[in-house]
């Protein structure tokens, strides 16, 4: 008996044993997913975003994306898309760096002037944590064949933007991640784009070029902007937040807050805190109408969509409920945005 009585002690203090082992192997496989997003941390995140935004980008491309033969030695103006003039200067590409083989250069300008081509495939309109009204957000990239090429030292890119109404303190921005920065790096100036009009013909067998509107000079490629920063006084902006259900993480969903009266777009991320999407830097001018759109990928193929309008009041929660939509559904309505 005594025997007996040995191995039931021994048998229940090794099921203690495992017992222990096994909750702190559970624990230990669950730290991982403590700094993510994850509103429910017993659920699998299924679903990746980015698949559907790359998606929705390389669906729009073609009507936005302009392909210009450039001679070597540049000095061609180029009018694009209907808005967008781009005028290459003479010795924009060092040949000593880049020898020019084909006997031009392409240049590849991507135009972005309507809030769904900005949610679909541009950089929301934020610049260091603050509002800002897009008038064109434009991609640059100079190609020798399908090597990008430089533009060279000290060279600057004429853009002139068609607008018979400019507006006053318009600034020049460039991309950086998912914001904006200023061109002169000077909040307190706002003189890098200018009102003006014009009449170009860089060669006898074009037609001339003309129009009114801003003009900009860029010594940058890859991400330029057109902006005007919003003047909302501090105590009028509110932080904004989006309360969705469980399994929609920053992983698998994007959140976006878009204007209804400007060309204006913020990004709303995850707050792993909050369990929320959230404008948290409170720039969200009060009182403004926007719409949020959410858009989520819950496995390959499997999208899910919500739009709701509301009128920003302060410390704004809203709660939304994404169903799921064809494709085709998703991307007609953000175009037509």
């Amino acid at each position: 008996m005594t025997t007996i009585r040995v191995y039931k002690s021994k048998n229940r203090e090794m099921s203690k044993f495992f017992y222990v082992l096994g909750v702190l192997i559970m624990m230990m496989s669950c730290g991982k997913d403590i700094d993510q997003f994850i509103p429910n941390d017993k659920q699998d995140v299924v679903g990746d975003i980015s698949r559907l935004k790359s998606r929705l980008k390389e669906d729009i491309s073609g009507p936005i994306s302009y392909t210009l033969s450039v001679p070597c030695f540049g000095l061609k103006a180029f009018e694009i898309d209907k808005d967008v003039v781009i005028e290459i200067p003479a010795g924009f590409v060092d040949l000593d760096k880049y020898p020019c083989t084909n006997g031009f250069f392409d240049v590849k300008v991507t135009v972005l002037d309507s809030k769904g081509e900005i949610l679909a495939a541009g950089i929301p309109t934020m610049s260091e944590n603050k509002l800002l009204e897009s008038r064109v957000e434009l991609n640059i990239e100079i190609l020798s064949g399908t090597s990008h090429v430089r533009l060279a030292h000290g060279k600057k890119i004429r853009i002139l933007v068609n607008d018979p109404d400019p507006r006053e303190r318009m600034e020049l921005f460039y991309g950086e991640g998912d914001q904006w920065r200023q061109a002169d790096g000077n909040p307190e100036k706002w003189d890098n784009v200018t009102n003006d009009d014009w009449w170009i013909q860089t060669d006898s067998s074009q037609n001339p070029i003309t129009g009114v509107g801003y003009q900009t000079f860029s010594d940058s490629i890859d991400w330029v902007n057109v902006d005007v920063y919003f003047q909302i006084p501090e105590e009028l902006r509110t932080p904004v937040c989006v309360d969705l259900p469980e399994g929609f993480t920053n992983t698998n969903t994007n959140v976006f807050m878009v204007f209804d009266d400007y060309r204006s777009i913020t990004l709303m991320t995850g707050d792993s805190t909050k369990r929320q999407f959230c404008e948290h830097y409170g720039s969200t001018p009060i009182g403004f109408r926007t719409t949020f759109v959410v858009i989520s990928e819950r496995g390959e193929g499997n999208y899910y969509f919500a739009t709701k309008k509301t009128t920003i009041t302060a410390n704004l929660t809203e709660t939304i409920t994404p169903l799921k939509t064809p494709y085709e559904e998703i991307r007609q309505y953000i175009m037509g945005l």
